[in-house]
């Protein structure tokens, strides 16, 4: 009887840890990417630090990296500009599918969700 305690102790035990990584490991991600949204020239900066450090560059490939690096981030910049417009056409229009499947009750919560639970949900609004 105390061996199969023990074990299902341990088996407890390691459920917990297991958990406790996947909480930890999400929050550290969620942390992250919202960083690097936030802040791309901290991205770029340690992009660059990192290739400059395992490619060995001396500074005139360093200045080019950057530069290209600048170009680069410059260019997805307006990309994002060109089709952010029909990637929330699309967000919108699945809101509005997503709105009309749900109970009155269940899309209370869905609103709740996109105004303050889930942030990542507050780009689905359709008003302005």
């Amino acid at each position: 009887m105390k061996n199969w305690r023990s074990i299902l102790l341990l088996g407890l035990v390691f459920f917990a840890g297991a958990m406790a990584g996947v909480v930890g490991t999400r929050a550290f991600i969620r942390r992250a990417v919202q960083q690097a949204v936030a802040h791309p020239e901290k991205v770029q900066a340690a992009m660059e630090q990192n290739l400059t450090r395992k490619l060995r560059l001396d500074r005139g490939q360093q200045a080019k990296l950057r530069e290209i690096m600048t170009e680069s981030r410059a260019q997805m910049r307006e990309l994002r500009k060109d089709f952010q417009p029909q990637l929330l056409a699309v967000i919108q229009g699945a809101d509005g599918k997503i709105s009309a499947l749900l109970t009155p009750e269940q899309l209370a919560r869905y609103e709740k969700l996109k105004l303050g639970e889930r942030p990542w949900l507050r780009t689905w609004r359709t008003e302005p």
